[in-house]
């Protein structure tokens, strides 16, 4: 297990690290943001890209081998759903939110496939799956709102920004 823990968290700096290079001029625009490395210009983009491909290379090698072939596939699978279609449907759609809640669904499958020798066809990892999926709703949406007006300087279309009243907010968490 101590493969499938270093593993995947080397593949989640690899996507949050290749998300933050995606979106350094947005986060410059936001208070919450703004003091990150990039940003804030104590790393460069060269040397971010250098930490996300090697921490993304490294993440999903310690999987393959210390794991099996299916949890380096759901972990480097992720890393490109991070930084891929959820980090630029973030700027586009509010529909960003339902992928993300993929992105976060994944790891407990990982930890699933790992401790069962990557088995994925039962209705554990299924409710695991969706137990995370469910779960990021509330808790994302609840934060968003608080933040809204940092999303929408920042020029993400997060449901809060575009709710001004929170009503649609509220109801999406119940």
């Amino acid at each position: 297990m101590t493969a499938a823990c270093i593993g995947t968290a080397l593949c989640a700096a690899s996507a949050n690290t290749f998300n933050q290079v995606i979106e350094t001029e947005n986060d410059k625009k936001m208070n919450r943001t703004r003091m990150r490395p990039l940003p804030s210009n104590r790393v460069s983009k060269y040397e971010a890209l250098t930490v996300a491909i090697a921490a993304g290379g490294m993440g999903t090698g310690i999987l393959l081998v210390g794991t099996n072939p299916v949890v380096a596939a759901l972990g480097a699978g992720n890393i490109f759903l991070y930084a891929g279609p959820y980090t630029v449907s973030k700027q586009l759609s509010e529909l960003n939110t339902w992928i993300g809640s993929l992105v976060g669904a994944i790891p407990p499958v990982m930890g699933w496939a790992a401790a069962t020798g990557g088995s994925l066809m039962s209705a554990e990892p299924v409710a695991l799956a969706l137990l995370l999926y469910l779960w990021q709703f509330p808790h994302f949406f609840a934060l968003s709102w608080l933040h809204r007006e940092d999303y929408a300087r920042g020029g993400f279309q997060m449901v809060a920004v575009n709710d001004p009243t929170g009503e649609r907010s509220a109801s999406l968490i119940w």
